[in-house]
Order: structure tokens, then sequence, then C-alpha cells
């Protein structure tokens, strides 16, 4: 078995979790286009986990 390195392991849910914490943030400490980024931020992890467990196919197809 061969072992990866630990930055291609963690470097997707690492810059997930860091979205996520500047989606949180952004809502929290600001107001007017900061809420738009924090939501435009909090969507981002939502899609990535729809189409990497094949939700997004389903809900197209309607």
């Amino acid at each position: 078995m061969k072992v990866q390195p630990s930055r291609k392991i963690w470097g997707i849910p690492v810059l997930l979790g860091l979205i996520t914490l500047f989606g949180l943030l952004s809502a929290l400490l600001g107001t007017g286009v900061w809420w738009v980024l924090a939501w435009g931020a909090m969507v981002i992890p939502l899609i990535v986990v729809m189409v990497k467990t094949r939700i997004w196919k389903a809900f197209q197809k309607g």
C-alpha cells in the first residue's frame, strides 16, 4: 500500500473548512455585501457534497 502525503489527503477538507469559516465569520461580523459572500461561501461545501454523492444528477433530472 502506497503512503500518500498529508496535503493530498487533507487538502480539500481543509479548504472546505476554511471556506465555511469565512462564510460564518462574514455572516456574523458583516452586513450587506458580506451576507451575500457568506451565503456563497456556505453553499460551496453543500454543492461539493451533492456532486460527490451524486445527488446533483438526481436533482437535475427533476
